[in-house]
Formats: C-alpha cells, structure tokens, sequence
C-alpha cells in the first residue's frame, strides 16, 4: 500500500500515443526550470529491506489503536484504477473501497485519518543520493526553478515537504507536485503541467530528470519537456519509441548535460 517511492511503476501500462499532444515541440527555449523524481533519483535507500513498514504500522495504532487488518491493508494493492483512465489516482476512495470490502463504513473524515497514518515521513535509512544536493544547487545557480515530481500513494505535497527539509534540501526546492495532490500519476501530463503551470513556464524551458524510464522519460518527452534519464543502461527499454534528451548514471553528472542547453 506504502511504497510510495517507486510502486507505480509495477503497475502503469503504457501510455497512449495520443496523450503526446506536445511529442514534437522544439527545444528552442531558455531553460527556466528543473524537474527531479524524488525515489531512486533524488533519494535512494540501501538493501531491498522494507523500511516503511514498521513505522507505517506504528502509526495507525497509535491513531487508531490496533487494527485486526492493518496489517493486510499496508500489504495488499488496494489502488483500483480506470481502465479508461488509468493513471487517475483516487486514494482515498479506494481505501474507502477496501475498508467496505471488508464491512467496515468509515466516514470520509476517518478515511483521511488514516489516510495521514498511512502517510509516513521517509524512514531514516533514506538519505541523498550521490551528486543530488549538488545537482540541485547548480540548478539554482543558474537561475532555474527546482521542483519534485513524485508518484505518491498516500504522501501529499505537505508531507514531501516536510520530507525535502528533513534531508537539507527545503531552501533549495522551489514546489513540490505529488501525485497524490495532484490526483493523477506520472506518466500522465497533469503532473507536468502543474508544475509547469505553477512556475508559468513554457514546456520546452524545463527539463525532468528521473530513473523510470516510463513515468519520467516517457511523460516528460510526451508533455513537451526535455529529459533526463538517471539510468546505469545505456539504451531505453526494448521496443520503446521514445528517446530521452541525455543519459546519465550520476547525478553528479547533471551539469555538464544541462549546462548544454543553457545560452553561452
């Protein structure tokens, strides 16, 4: 239920060619604005432990008291997308959903109740990736507006707030567009035009650098923005038709890409 680092990506189908309504703008723009995933990006943690689960847990009992299916809830995929819309995120009615499922009738108050439970801070096992506090803060040096973009379940744009000041980076990122507030997930080109939106900058005048090549390259390059892949592969996924703008393994390798694009 809580990975909300890097869940999506076990479960978004491709997107539609249509929704590339920005594909083939050029990149004739001023860069103004930079855009970063925040898990396996920005963020990283060590091992495959699941470091959420205890303090997720801890947390609803604490708001609650026990709970005879806390446990199965924080483990089981209680997301029910659209067929017809499928990166539409609906949190909360879905936890609605499940509660009901299993006869229990939460008012919508008590839903977000535990939606906030569920919401936990990163655990302490995550920290800054190598090279991503620099890498920021050579994008504010050259004038550009620093975001996160981030597929959240059940972690709002408050909560990766509190999240971005907690490892250092609170006076460095200009906004935060989580998935969750947002009300639709990466690859979907509402997230990008959000922040976008937020920052009044053109498509083409921002970049977005991230390690899913689905959710961030493809959205990115389908939403008209230019893109960065943090990957250690040098080639995009098989059979896709999309091409990220630059490949980098580190993030101490950002400036030398971006710096690219920036008038000389």
């Amino acid at each position: 239920m809580l990975y909300d680092l890097t869940s999506h990506a076990r479960w978004l189908p491709p997107m539609p060619r249509g929704e590339g309504r920005w594909h083939h703008l050029r990149m004739s723009s001023p860069l103004r604005a930079a855009f970063f995933d925040l898990g396996n990006t920005l963020v990283e943690a060590p091992g495959d432990v699941d470091h959420w689960q205890p303090l997720v847990i801890a947390r609803i009992q604490e708001a609650f008291g026990p709970l005879p299916w806390a446990q199965l809830l924080y483990t089981t995929d209680s997301r029910r997308p659209s067929a017809a819309d499928p990166h539409r995120q609906e949190t909360n009615r879905w936890i609605n959903a499940w509660l009901r499922d299993r006869g229990e009738h939460w008012t919508e108050a008590e839903v977000e109740r535990l939606r906030r439970a569920l919401a936990s801070p990163l655990p302490d096992a995550f920290s800054l990736a190598p090279g991503a506090e620099e890498a920021v803060r050579w994008c504010k040096t050259q004038g550009l507006s620093v975001a996160i973009l981030t597929n959240t379940i059940t972690r709002g744009d408050t909560e990766v707030w509190e999240d971005c000041r907690r490892l250092g980076l609170g006076g460095l990122i200009d906004d935060v567009v989580s998935s969750y507030s947002t009300g639709w997930s990466k690859p979907h080109h509402a997230m990008f035009d959000r922040a976008l939106e937020r920052f009044g900058v053109e498509r083409r005048a921002a970049f977005m650098v991230g390690d899913q090549f689905g959710e961030d390259i493809v959205g990115a390059k389908r939403a008209g923005l230019r893109a960065i892949w943090k990957s250690t592969s040098p080639s995009p996924p098989e059979g896709s038709t999309d091409q990220p703008d630059a490949v980098i393994a580190s993030l101490a390798d950002l400036s030398a890409v971006a710096g690219g694009w920036l008038p000389k």
